[in-house]
């Protein structure tokens, strides 16, 4: 039986966070797999039209994931994730940003902190992604950014991705 997904995205100015849960009717292992391995992750990342093209993937204690979403029309924006932390198959967490083409933190976008829970439960798996700030105005920027709609797109491609490969 398939059951109604799960969907949650909070915004809370007195903690600078956003919590996003997610659930997917599919097992730990794949879900997993779509966030920490780079074939699968680029696949769902950007939200179209963009797409995301992976330019280097450490998934480790320590690593980074250097990648850049590029538009229709050949725009690129440069991101950065340095892991600080990884559970295999059930969390990791690390800083997040935007940078230039060689990996410089561009100090004048916000960075963000993440924490990234993975849980099996009877119909699938949850994930529930935690999004620290420095400040209230970096969330702000962020979510003026649209950063709620490209995460549910990106979310939903997810989604799409398991449903295809499950079938």
């Amino acid at each position: 039986m398939i059951k109604q997904a799960i969907f949650n995205f909070i915004v809370e100015k007195d903690t600078k966070s956003i919590t996003v849960e997610r659930s997917f009717n599919a097992p730990l292992d794949p879900v997993w797999a779509s966030w920490t391995q780079a074939d699968i992750l680029c696949k769902w990342w950007a939200p179209k039209p963009y797409e995301c093209v992976i330019t280097a993937l450490d998934f480790r204690e320590g690593g980074r994931w250097s990648y850049y979403m590029q538009g229709p029309t050949g725009d690129r924006h440069f991101c950065f994730f340095d892991y600080e932390a990884v559970k295999v198959r059930s969390s990791f967490s690390g800083s997040e940003g935007f940078c230039d083409e060689q990996g410089m933190v561009n100090s004048g976008m916000p960075v963000m902190h993440w924490n990234c829970a993975f849980n099996a439960t009877d119909h699938g798996t949850l994930v529930r992604v935690v999004i620290s700030f420095n400040s209230t105005e970096d969330l702000e920027k962020i979510t003026q950014m649209g950063f709620k709609e490209g995460f549910t797109m990106g979310l939903d491609q997810l989604d799409e991705l398991l449903t295809s490969r499950s079938a």
